[in-house]
Formats: structure tokens, C-alpha cells, sequence
């Protein structure tokens, strides 16, 4: 069990190459317990655990698909079974890639889009909030999408509006009980290839320094700001990146 001051993070999708692991290394920077949540990439989940006890923090891996809402009650208590607590959830996992035009459309993928876009927030939310009301103190953040600069994919898009939405009108019900729910909105951006690539950039190191395109930890910087205490007074935001 962590220690009874120090906040817990629950990233979901965390053991990819993308915004999930560097919101887990950038979480854990920063001082939170993290839960590396993932669904088949159990090495690298483990892999992302070590670096951090490495570097003196404290993780934890945990199996479970977001889109179920079984293993998500299963996934919350065995965060609470270890740590105690649940201070931040960081909500990834979503949609597939349809690629069809409107007048196209797979519509049978169109509606699994809405769905993985849909069910985390569905599942999760009932099982965090009540706890971080009571605290009044927690944040969630969603990956949504900068629909200002859309990706090819009409049912995508489409999708993530509904997630942006979903979570923007629940942060009216959170906030009076101090609790904040944002949006962050990029573009498509590339994935880091390695973890030491991206432990290289949650330390800002030259990979970090010298890149010329959003990278995942200018997400996971963003993040990281919305689950901190300077963060306390934002919510409701979409924090739009661009390429």
C-alpha cells in the first residue's frame, strides 16, 4: 500500500507506444502511484512498471479491457487492494479505424467506434467518482480528439465528439464536489518506438528537445498539468494540440 499522502493515478491503455505510457511515466514523475492498465501487451506493461520502481517510484500492472465493464470493476478494486485509494483516471482506450466516407460507411464499425469511444467512460466513471467525491479531490482526463484538425475517418471523428462531449458535460455534475474532468484533444501523432525513447522524453532529455512534431509526452505534459494542484480550477476544458 502507498503512503497515505501520495495520489494514485489510474492510466488506462498503458502499455502502447503512444500517450498511455508516457502518462504513466510522467504521472509517476510527478509523484502518483500509477496503475499500468493493459489488455494483451503484458511485457510491456511490466517493462513500463520496472522503469519506474527504478527511479523510485511505486506501480503497479494490471490486466483488464476498459470496454468490459467486469474488468473494470475488477481493474478499480485492484487499485484500491494495493494503494488504498484513487486520486486520477486517464481514460485512452477508444475507437478503431474505419476509414469509409460517409456514403460508405460500415456501419457496423461506425457503431463499435461509438462504442469503445463510449463504454470506458460508461464503465469507469461510477467506479472512481463516488471515492473521489467523498475526498473531494480526483481528476479525470479523457484522450479525445482536436476536431479542428480530424483525422481521414469519418466514423472516427465522429466518435471521438461523442467522447469530447460525453466527458464535458460530466464535468458540470463532478465539479461541485472538487473534482475536474478534461478533455485532451490532439491531432494524430506519432508513437515513441521504444520506452527508452520515451523515458528520454518525460526526462527532457535531446529526443525530447529536438523533436519537430507533437510527440506523446507533449500530451502526457498536458496531463500532467490537469492532475496536478495548479491544474485545481480547470475543468471542463478541451486542451486542443496541434501537429
Amino acid at each position: 500500500m502507498t503512503n497515505c499522502n501520495q495520489r494514485v493515478a489510474l492510466v488506462t491503455g498503458a502499455a502502447g507506444k503512444g500517450i498511455g505510457r508516457s502518462a504513466a511515466l510522467t504521472l509517476a514523475r510527478d509523484g502518483f502511484a500509477v496503475v499500468v492498465n493493459y489488455r494483451t501487451s503484458e511485457e510491456s506493461a511490466r517493462a513500463i512498471v520496472s522503469r519506474i520502481e527504478a527511479g523510485g517510484g511505486q506501480a503497479m500492472a494490471v490486466q483488464a479491457d476498459v470496454f468490459d465493464a467486469g474488468d473494470c470493476q475488477r481493474l478499480v478494486d485492484t487499485a484500491f487492494v494495493r494503494f488504498g485509494r484513487l486520486d486520477a483516471c486517464i481514460i485512452g482506450p477508444g475507437g478503431g479505424w474505419h476509414p469509409e466516407s460517409p456514403d460508405k460507411l460500415d456501419t457496423r464499425g461506425a457503431f463499435e467506434d461509438v462504442e469503445h469511444e463510449i463504454a470506458p467512460i460508461y464503465n469507469l466513471l461510477p467506479l472512481v467518482l463516488p471515492t473521489m467525491y467523498r475526498q473531494r479531490w480526483g481528476r479525470v482526463v479523457g484522450i479525445g480528439l482536436n476536431l479542428d484538425l480530424p483525422s481521414p475517418a469519418f466514423a472516427y471523428n465522429a466518435a471521438k465528439a461523442a467522447r469530447n462531449e460525453a466527458l464535458l458535460l460530466a464535468s458540470k455534475e463532478a465539479w461541485p464536489h472538487g473534482v475536474t474532468i478534461n478533455v485532451i484533444g490532439p491531432a494524430p501523432i506519432q508513437e515513441l518506438e521504444t520506452l527508452d525513447l520515451a523515458v528520454e522524453h518525460c526526462q527532457h532529455g535531446p529526443g525530447w528537445l529536438e523533436r519537430t512534431t507533437t510527440s506523446p509526452q507533449d500530451i502526457a505534459e498536458g496531463i500532467g498539468y490537469l492532475c496536478s494542484d495548479a491544474g485545481r480550477f480547470v475543468t471542463g476544458c478541451m486542451l486542443r494540440y496541434s501537429f
